[in-house]
């Protein structure tokens, strides 16, 4: 008697319809993984470029300048630049040759858009903010579930939201819910 070795059509097909099966199951799950990773990943660049930008206004007990930029020159008004931190020497708001330039940071993921400031955020010399600031990322499908907010106090205390009620959605300052504009 001959021995065979491999499979028969049968087997096989039986063993794709496993795997067909398997991979409809994973994918949706692997999808939101992707979308948490990216708000996360943007959530945590904003927050250590903030901080940089808190701690050298303490450290250098000058101004200090965080905004977005398309040239690491001159501050724009949209968030889904690149940021950068520069020393605001005389105090005008905007980076002159002679300001030396601190920190810099890539823009936002395309995946994901900004909203709840525009405009430059200036760190006085004690560390705190003119006007606090929620400023919230959410994914492109606007699934409030997936947004996260940095939350920057007048303190110049910077923090992230967390869902303090459990209810899948995480809350501003105010506890108030985010959203996804």
């Amino acid at each position: 008697m001959r021995l065979q070795f491999g499979l028969t059509l049968l087997e096989m097909l039986i063993t794709v319809a496993i795997l067909a099966i398997l991979v409809g199951v994973v994918a949706p799950s692997i999808n939101s993984i992707l979308v948490k990773n990216r708000v996360t990943g943007d959530i945590n660049t904003l927050s250590a470029i903030a901080q940089q930008a808190r701690f050298s206004a303490v450290n250098e007990q000058f101004d200090v300048i965080l905004c977005p930029t398309t040239n690491y020159d001159t501050c724009v008004s949209d968030w889904a630049n690149a940021k950068m931190v520069f020393i605001d020497e005389n105090t005008n708001g905007s980076r002159d040759s002679s300001e030396p330039l601190i920190a810099s940071s890539d823009p936002l993921n395309s995946g994901n858009t900004i909203s709840g400031i525009s405009g430059a955020i200036s760190f006085s010399e004690q560390g705190s903010i003119s006007t606090s600031a929620t400023i919230t990322i959410c994914p492109s499908s606007k699934d409030a579930s997936y947004a996260s907010a940095l939350l920057l106090s007048l303190f110049g205390r910077i923090s992230v939201a967390i869902d303090s009620d459990d209810d899948g959605v995480n809350e501003d300052l105010s506890g108030t819910a985010l959203t996804c504009p």
